[in-house]
């Protein structure tokens, strides 16, 4: 038997057509729907081509849907349809269902850094737990997947997040996330990736001499598509990676007309 295959099939689902009426979506992980996509459904609807959909049986006999919402929001919606076929399984609570949704979902493209931050913090993922816990220390958070208001404290930006705590650490990540939200407090992309992979570089390499005051200073100086596109021709003229080059226009901008406390990009 290759040691590749799981032989840990989990519970053996039960099919069944269940009423619509006794499903419900959990925002909490769930992505958010998209209209034109159900209504494509609608408009061809055929049973040879409705696949499934996957619940989560409640105790009160309810079920939650884990996957296929859209499928399950067209039936709603259909005037002729008042129950679909499901796959159901038995989950422990909404932890146990954010990590069905992560099983069936995690590799399709689909769906979102967002979305399966979301599912990864329902389903206690350490990883997305500890990017949440940097930018509550930061008083920054991630965007609900639903209906929130994008401002300069939420980002989309999970990846770069995760990816700068593991090569800079947290509080230099904390720091640069704090930065920039206050910096650029009424600029809703004020929290984009390779600002904040930039931000931590310097906090982590000049964590003895840099100043936030200072930093805060010159970003409010010069918005951040300005700094992007510096960013950019330098890139064009010596290659290398976005977040470095934003590093180099950061020190720049920095150490200008600073006599003392240079600080510099250091080592990655």
């Amino acid at each position: 038997m290759s040691e590749s295959v799981s032989m840990d099939l989990g519970q053996r689902p039960e099919l069944i057509w269940v009423p619509i009426d006794k499903i419900a979506v959990d925002h909490n992980y769930q992505r958010e729907i998209k209209p034109l996509r159900v209504a494509q459904i609608l408009r061809e609807f055929n049973w040879a081509h409705f696949q499934p959909v996957m619940l989560a049986e409640q105790p009160d006999g309810t079920f939650t849907v884990f996957d296929g919402q859209h499928r399950v929001a067209a039936a709603r919606a259909h005037p002729s349809i008042v129950e679909v076929p499901a796959a159901v399984v038995r989950v422990a609570g909404t932890q146990g269902e954010a990590n069905a949704f992560l099983g069936v979902n995690v590799n399709r493209t689909a769906v979102t850094t967002v979305e399966k931050y979301w599912a990864g913090i329902e389903a206690g993922n350490a990883d997305m737990i500890r990017v949440r816990d940097v930018l509550a220390r930061a008083g920054c958070e991630v965007i609900q997947a639903v209906g929130v208001k994008p401002s300069a404290k939420k980002t989309l930006a999970v990846t770069a997040v995760d990816r700068s705590i593991r090569t800079f650490g947290e509080e230099a990540t904390a720091e640069a996330c704090r930065t920039l939200a206050t910096a650029w407090s009424k600029d809703h992309s004020a929290l984009g990736a390779i600002f904040i992979q930039a931000l931590a570089r310097l906090y982590r390499n000049n964590s003895k001499i840099i100043s936030r005051d200072r930093m805060e200073q010159k970003l409010r100086s010069c918005d951040r598509k300005t700094l992007a596109a510096t960013a950019e021709t330098l890139r064009k003229i010596g290659g290398g990676d976005a977040s470095v080059n934003l590093s180099k226009a950061l020190v720049e901008s920095y150490n200008k007309g600073r006599q003392l406390n240079h600080i510099q990009i250091g080592a990655k």
